[in-house]
């Protein structure tokens, strides 16, 4: 039995998305099969080639701020779920890109150190900005359990968050034929991962924070344990910068390493909750990856993604995953992967496509594969 100095638990969970702006609102949106991915009337007035997003709209769009706000808004959730203060946790947060703020006098230049640097002032050391690209709020949740487990803090909380949806990053990711562009249907269908019809993701904003600290500090406090983490694990594909190997090898090595890392095999793996952002290439690398993980086990693997219904928040999305993931393992469900209606042949697995899985899942893994081949993945487990 593991000392519990050095077992790892979810105490807290805050999110803000473009389906919901609290954590138990998220996870009925998802259960639910929503989507928050629309049309965009500030994107649609600038004319660029692509206006739908999942914008949140609980903080203004001409907030200079907005950043900073977004991420205090799941942080704060999270905290006061944990029954914990900044000043008894250290911080590890994914920023992801500088952003391009709406002030009022213009577009106002928001480096990510900056927004980093406000929401890190009030926490305990250490505190660590993690810049990993979409695996990035993967990778904070991943170093703060290592940093827990070690003995080296008591409590963390990890995340990330992006505001994302300006022209600045519509003409960029729509420059790399990663967006899914306009194509005069429904804007809630724009972003299919894994499916047939799939053309790319949609940009959002989000935030989303966990409350990490070991069991023994949780148990001493009093604070509710909504799952434990156990593993961690993380590789770089040393590929290519804008695409993963297509037999998703570097993607298996990061899925083996953080179940290595808990002490399991592939086979005691209930669910994944998947990348999967809707692009061609990617969505066919990561099924790939999944089948050589499980091996023979693959079609027994609820398999979902959350981009359907959230879009894709960068250094967000991670955390946002991750917070789906605590509650699988507490409830059993496996959300269904919205907009998935005929899979691609190449992209077979065993999706939960149409309504929840339903079939006591326990033990769930986490994976983010970003933009230069930087992967993480995180294992969670229902705490007993």
């Amino acid at each position: 039995m593991i000392d519990a100095r050095h077992r790892v638990v979810v105490t807290g969970c805050g999110t803000v998305s473009a389906i919901a702006t609290t954590a138990p609102a998220f996870w009925e949106a998802l259960l639910a099969g929503r989507s928050g991915i629309g049309r965009i009337p500030r994107l649609v007035a600038a004319q660029l080639p692509v206006t739908t997003g999942g914008e949140v709209t609980a903080v203004p769009p001409d907030r200079a701020d907005r950043d900073v706000a977004l991420a205090n808004q799941a942080i704060d959730e999270a905290l006061d779920a944990a029954h914990l203060h900044r000043d008894g946790a250290a911080f590890i947060w994914a920023t992801g890109l500088d952003t391009y703020q709406q002030g009022e006098q213009g577009p106002v230049f928001r480096p990510s150190g900056s927004c980093f640097a406000a929401l890190s002032r009030p926490f305990r050391e250490p505190r660590r900005m993690i810049a990993a690209a979409c695996a990035a709020g993967t990778q904070a949740i991943g170093e703060a359990y290592w940093n827990i487990r070690a003995g080296r803090i008591a409590a963390c909380v990890a995340g990330g968050s992006s505001c994302l949806l300006s022209p600045f990053y519509i003409m960029g990711f729509a420059a790399l034929q990663a967006l899914a562009t306009d194509d005069g249907g429904d804007p809630c269908t724009a972003c299919r991962p894994f499916d047939r019809r799939r053309r790319g993701f949609a940009l959002s904003d989000g935030a989303a924070a966990l409350v990490l600290e070991s069991l023994e500090a949780a148990r001493r406090r009093g604070a509710p344990v909504l799952a434990e983490v156990v593993g961690f694990g993380m590789s770089q594909d040393g590929f290519d910068l804008n695409r993963p190997p297509e037999d998703g090898r570097g993607a298996v090595r990061c899925l083996h390493r953080a179940v290595e890392d808990a002490g399991l095999a592939p086979s005691d793996v209930d669910a994944v909750n998947a990348h999967a952002t809707g692009t061609l290439v990617g969505d066919r690398a990561e099924a790939a990856a999944i089948r050589r993980f499980f091996g023979s086990d693959w079609k027994r693997k609820a398999v979902s993604s959350l981009k359907g219904a959230i879009g894709h928040a960068m250094a967000a999305a991670g955390a946002l995953e991750a917070v789906a993931a605590v509650a699988t393992c507490r409830t059993g469900l496996v959300p269904p992967t919205v907009n998935l209606h005929d899979p691609d042949e190449d992209c077979e697995l065993r999706h939960v496509i149409g309504r929840p899985h339903e079939d006591d899942v326990r033990t769930v893994v986490s994976t983010s594969f970003g933009m230069g081949g930087q992967n993480a993945a995180v294992v969670f487990r229902r705490f007993p």
